[in-house]
This record gives structure tokens, C-alpha cells and sequence, in this order.
């Protein structure tokens, strides 16, 4: 079985910004992150909003965040 490179590994391999909140990650959209996630299998559940600490239009990916789920027993098993 061939294992996928989540999405979250793909920003941080792509040396972008990444904010998060509990399991939800955040990066900014920009032409690199546009990229990664046109290419995630579960775009449909992507969504932007503007961030108004730092400002700009942000990705916010639902449940993506790896750090969150392998910091809860259990969770990642």
C-alpha cells in the first residue's frame, strides 16, 4: 500500500506559513499553497477566510492538522 504525504507535510515541505486551531490547519493562500491544494484528494471541504490577525485570504483545512491528532492518545491509531 503506498503511503500518501498528507497535506500538512506537503506545506511545511514547501516551507510556507502554517497557523492552526485544535485539528484545523491554516496557511495562506498564495500561488505555492493554490497548488497543494488543488492537488489534496479532499479539496471539497477546503475553505478561505480573512485572517484578521495578520491579514490576507487563508486556507482553512478541516481535521489537517497532523501535530493536533498525534498529541491525543488514541486518536492517531
Amino acid at each position: 500500500m503506498k503511503s500518501e504525504t498528507s497535506i500538512y507535510e506537503q506545506m511545511k515541505a514547501a516551507g510556507v506559513k502554517i497557523a492552526s486551531h485544535e485539528t484545523d490547519l491554516y496557511v495562506p493562500v498564495n500561488e505555492t499553497t493554490q497548488a497543494i491544494v488543488d492537488g489534496y484528494r479532499f479539496k471539497s471541504i477546503v475553505t478561505t477566510f480573512t485572517n484578521q490577525v495578520e491579514g490576507g485570504r487563508w486556507y482553512d483545512i478541516p481535521f489537517a492538522y497532523t501535530p493536533a491528532w498525534d498529541a491525543k492518545p488514541g486518536w492517531s491509531d
